[in-house]
């Protein structure tokens, strides 16, 4: 796998976790109580502030390409005569 699609798989994971946790952080204001206004603004906020955190993180990282050089073929053994 390429360095770019472990990039693209690991921030792809990053954006649905902080969803998840934002809608969570937005249903436990809502359920303190909060006006709507406020359950959807924690919860939008709480989205933003863990994605910035899940690239920052991603962003330490250094991947790389799992693809070597391809595998050498059958090799022939040319000998030189010897006279």
């Amino acid at each position: 796998m390429s360095a770019n699609q472990k990039r693209l798989i690991a921030f792809a994971f990053s954006v649905l976790i902080s969803l998840v946790l934002g809608f969570a952080a937005g249903l436990t204001v809502a359920a303190l109580g909060a006006s709507r206004l406020a359950a959807v603004s924690a919860g939008g906020g709480a989205t933003v502030a863990l994605l910035a955190i899940g690239v920052a993180v991603i962003a330490l990282f250094d991947f790389t390409d799992d693809r070597g050089t391809p595998p050498a073929g059958p090799q022939r053994r040319t000998e030189t005569p010897t006279t």
